[in-house]
C-alpha cells in the first residue's frame, strides 16, 4: 500500500490537501479551526490535482507576446494560421517541414545519403 497526496474540496473553506493510502478515498472531513475553536467538519470530496507544470521548461521568451524571433526546431508556429492561411495549406507545410527536420537528423547520423535533384532546369 502506498500513501499518496491527494486534494479534497470543502464547500465552506475551499482546497486542502491530505496523504492518504491509494486509491484516495471520496470524502474526507475538513479539519479547518473556525473561530470558536472547533474543527469544521464537513465531508469534502475529492478533487482532481491542478498539473503542477515544470518550472524554466519553456525558455521565458516563448510566453511573451511577439518576443521570440527564433523559434525552437519542433516548436508549433501557427502564426500563418492567425494571418489567414487555410487549414490544409498550413498542415502541408507542417508535414514538409517535420519530413525535412527528420531526413536532416537522418543524414546527420549517416544513416541516408542528402537528396539529389536531377534535371532541375
Amino acid at each position: 500500500m502506498s500513501l499518496i497526496c491527494a486534494e479534497y474540496r470543502c464547500p465552506d473553506h475551499g482546497i486542502f490537501e491530505e496523504i492518504v493510502d491509494r486509491p484516495a478515498p471520496d470524502e474526507m472531513f475538513c479539519h479547518e479551526l473556525l473561530e470558536d475553536g472547533a474543527r469544521c467538519c464537513r465531508p469534502s470530496s475529492w478533487t482532481i490535482s491542478a498539473p503542477r507544470p515544470k518550472v524554466l521548461s519553456v525558455p521565458c521568451y516563448a510566453t511573451v507576446r511577439g518576443g521570440d524571433t527564433e523559434r525552437r526546431p519542433g516548436m508549433l508556429d501557427t502564426r500563418p494560421l492567425a494571418d489567414g492561411q487555410s487549414y490544409t495549406a498550413w498542415s502541408a507545410d507542417q508535414a514538409k517541414t517535420q519530413r525535412d527536420r527528420r531526413h536532416k537528423q537522418l543524414i546527420d547520423k549517416g544513416l541516408t545519403s542528402k537528396k539529389v535533384i536531377v534535371g532541375g532546369g
